[in-house]
């Protein structure tokens, strides 16, 4: 039985490595599915608290 084809390639996920890199991103881990999708977490809070009128006085 062969292997079925790779859905990312080593390739793929080294340049998105390195986009994160090179816009100042750092990278916390990344999850790759069976399907190929690919989830990357950095340190980067993706949150609206500092626009929340609610915290500020």
């Amino acid at each position: 039985m062969a292997m079925p084809r790779a859905t990312l390639t080593q390739s793929e996920l080294t340049r998105y490595l390195k986009a994160y890199r090179e816009a100042g991103i750092p990278v916390v881990r990344s999850e790759i599915s069976r399907d190929g999708k690919v989830v990357i977490y950095s340190t980067e809070k993706q949150t609206d608290e500092v626009n929340n009128p609610w915290d500020h006085p």
